[in-house]
């Protein structure tokens, strides 16, 4: 159940602490074809950045998260800076809309006059990210080091393995995915002037004509045989494969959770440092999914997020819970809302406390990544 939320948190309010997961903004393809149409086009500080429109997407999300939330930034710069945390993917176009947001949010420009915002943003080494980036592909985009489509970076052979035991499981979702890729891949491979033979190329071809609908670019003369419905459903299943088992979701949405679960329970119980209360998060499409997915929240992965969309946790104090704190989840489709949906909290009726949550999504908690990725 989604409820739009007209009402805004007032100054004296419950809110304790806000959480939100952001998708970067517009960007540029990751790689061109031989037969691609716009292989010279413009495209700013070239494949996978941000664009004028992405930094513009993700400046907009910030001001209207503004309006919401603006009673709860400390208007003293250093206690601004202790209050919040910001956190972006490796990914240079995550980043970039780290800035942008938080120019919106903190409200450092004036017009033309860009100032300053005053928080910085701690960038996660690729090789200990278990949130946002995952199974980076040196081979595919060597000089790309962050760039990756596929999401988490953090080495995890246990993936691997169950990969390549649901493809041989004739039933699966993976394997299905697999039949339908080896056939875009036939039909893309014919007019693009070079062989595709992997799921992520296939993915990256359908995600390249997703980016020219969106910048209003003339489509390949072949793309009316998949764009939008059946490019846009295999890249909704490429996104879904990554949580696609309950094992799959335990390492990737349970790695996202239990992090953001440990910040939520530090403020509780008062052990967060400098006593935070607000973090944000710089993603991509895939970190929502697979968030979404390991909650079993159906409604919001039958399509996939839009660009400069939202996730956000808030953190109330309630008269229903003594010592406990009510978790509530809305969501930004996009940049352009002005006023999140809340969303209903799988199998965490309203009021929602943050221990009985915690219980719901216990068999989702990751207590050592490594010693999960390294058994089966």
């Amino acid at each position: 159940m989604n409820k739009d939320v007209s009402c805004q948190p007032s100054e004296g309010d419950s809110l304790r602490m806000i959480l939100t997961l952001f998708r970067h903004g517009a960007r540029s393809p990751v790689q061109s074809f031989p037969s691609d149409p716009h292989a010279d086009y413009p495209w700013l500080n070239g494949p996978g950045e941000l664009q004028p429109q992405g930094f513009e997407q993700l400046y907009q999300l910030g001001r209207n998260m503004r309006r919401r939330y603006k009673f709860f930034i400390p208007e003293d710069t250093a206690t601004m800076k202790r209050s919040i945390y910001a956190v972006s993917s490796c990914a240079q176009r995550c980043i970039d809309s780290s800035q942008s947001f938080l120019t919106g949010f903190l409200k450092t420009s004036n017009g033309s006059e860009i100032r300053r915002q005053p928080v910085p943003i701690h960038v996660i080494p690729p090789d200990q990210d278990t949130v946002s980036l995952q199974d980076q592909r040196l081979n595919f985009a060597t000089n790309y080091l962050c760039f990756q489509y596929i999401l988490q970076n953090k080495t995890c052979q246990k993936v691997k393995v169950i990969s390549a035991q649901e493809k041989a499981n004739s039933g699966s979702f993976l394997a299905a995915l697999h039949r339908e890729g080896v056939a875009l891949q036939a039909l893309i491979s014919a007019e693009v002037g070079e062989p595709i033979t992997s799921l992520y190329d296939t993915a990256l071809i359908c995600d390249n004509l997703e980016i020219y609908n969106g910048m209003g670019l003339k489509q390949p003369d072949w793309a009316y045989q998949i764009f939008p419905d059946r490019a846009r459903a295999f890249l909704l299943g490429f996104l879904l494969s990554y949580s696609a088992t309950a094992e799959l979701k335990l390492i990737r949405g349970g790695a996202i959770l239990s992090e953001y679960l440990r910040k939520m329970k530090a403020k509780r119980d008062g052990k967060l440092k400098q006593n935070r209360r607000m973090f944000f998060y710089s993603g991509h499409d895939l970190t929502q999914v697979n968030l979404f997915n390991a909650l079993g929240m159906k409604e919001q992965i039958r399509r996939r997020p839009e660009l400069g969309s939202a996730v956000v946790f808030e953190l109330h104090k309630s008269k229903d819970f003594w010592k406990d704190l009510e978790l509530l989840m809305f969501y930004y489709e996009n940049s352009s809302i002005e006023n999140p949906a809340e969303l209903a909290i799988p199998n965490c009726a309203e009021p929602c406390s943050l221990t009985k949550f915690e219980r719901t999504v216990k068999p989702l908690l990751l207590d050592d990544y490594d010693e999960i990725c390294s058994t089966w």
